[in-house]
């Protein structure tokens, strides 16, 4: 299926120097629409940002921008605008006509270009910082400055190759906001980005790809990537913490270490995965299964903890106020319908 507005990236294989790489990548990312891309390093995220803006080798395959083929294009004629990790302004002239140059360039007039410009430093929360020179600004206001100079240029397609890898968390933020600020009008371009940080794609992405294995092994929306995991591939890639050994019966019951519950497929080996938050933790008190306190992990958005159940390692939330003690005997308490069944063995079965 051809989409009319936006980048369509079909059967694309893209070589890592002369060896093989990237094979039959397939995605559409629609105007107005945020893709992350994921993967661990060195899979190929950046090599496929760079081919789809004709910065890097495309051995096969087609690009399409707006429905019109691009992939015999050079960069500048794709109406594509790639910003990397670290995006430089220029140094001698101010924040305003750095977001201006795109649309001088282009031949709109300066004081259409200064205006046009203003008004996307105010959608970065940086108009007052217009006529500052580069050189004065923190390193997220940078940022900011580079992705109003990026939309200056009004792409249809956007690709942000780590745009967060070189900031600290509250900077991450800071520019994590921008782009969402700056991108939440519908009319935008196709926007894909690569980050490592999985939290990161799901708070910013419509849709999440997973490239491993040199393929796209799962797209999707977020809740549904995390939730529900095409493969233990998968799974173990957005680091889901609760992979336990389960198996199926022919009367379609799955059993696992929480307990038996239904759930069609064929009888075998299975994996069964969790989210951190699915499983909780309480104070005993009987008919529930029983876990033993490993150890309390603390973290930003909340305390963890670590439990045995039946020889599997889980990470569960306790109930609030609870006082927990490594050694402990606790009910963990799951919801059957947020357990998640892959038509796969564990490792070693």
């Amino acid at each position: 299926m051809t989409i009319r507005n936006g980048l369509e990236l079909s059967h694309a294989y893209v070589p890592f120097g002369e060896k093989t790489g990237l094979e039959d990548v397939n995605l559409q990312v629609a105007r107005g629409e945020r893709v992350a891309l994921l993967g661990p390093s060195g899979v190929g995220k950046t090599s496929l940002l760079r081919a789809i803006a004709g910065l890097g080798k495309l051995s096969s395959g087609t690009v399409r921008v707006d429905g019109r083929d691009v992939t015999a294009a050079p960069p500048e004629g794709r109406g594509i605008v790639y910003m990397h990790q670290s995006p430089s302004l220029f140094p001698h002239v101010s924040v305003l006509d750095n977001v201006a140059f795109p649309l001088e360039v282009r031949g709109v007039p300066r004081s259409a270009a200064r205006a046009a410009a203003t008004e996307l430093l105010e959608r970065v929360r940086l108009r007052s910082a217009a006529l500052r020179q580069p050189s004065t600004l923190s390193g997220g206001q940078r940022h900011r400055v580079a992705l109003a100079r990026a939309l200056a240029a009004d792409p249809a397609v956007l690709l942000l190759d780590e745009p967060f890898a070189s900031l600290d968390p509250g900077l991450r933020a800071e520019v994590r906001d921008a782009v969402v600020d700056l991108l939440e009008r519908g009319d935008g371009p196709a926007v894909l980005l690569v980050t490592h940080d999985v939290d990161e794609a799901a708070g910013l992405a419509d849709r999440l790809a997973v490239l491993l294995q040199a393929r796209i092994a799962q797209i999707g929306v977020p809740a549904e990537v995390l939730a529900c995991p095409r493969s233990l591939a998968v799974a173990r890639f957005v680091g889901l913490p609760n992979l336990m050994r389960g198996v199926r019966d022919r009367r379609a019951v799955v059993t696992c270490a929480l307990g038996a519950f239904d759930r069609p497929g064929p009888p075998g080996p299975v994996v069964v995965t969790a989210r951190g938050g699915a499983l909780r933790v309480r104070a005993r008190q009987g008919g529930a299964t029983i876990g033993t306190v490993r150890g309390l992990v603390d973290r930003v958005h909340g305390t963890a903890v670590r439990i045995d159940v039946d020889g599997e390692r889980l990470l569960a939330v306790p109930e609030l106020g609870l006082q927990l003690e490594v050694g402990a005997s606790v009910d963990v308490v799951v919801d059957p319908t947020s357990l998640h069944v892959i038509e796969e063995p564990a490792d070693g079965d």
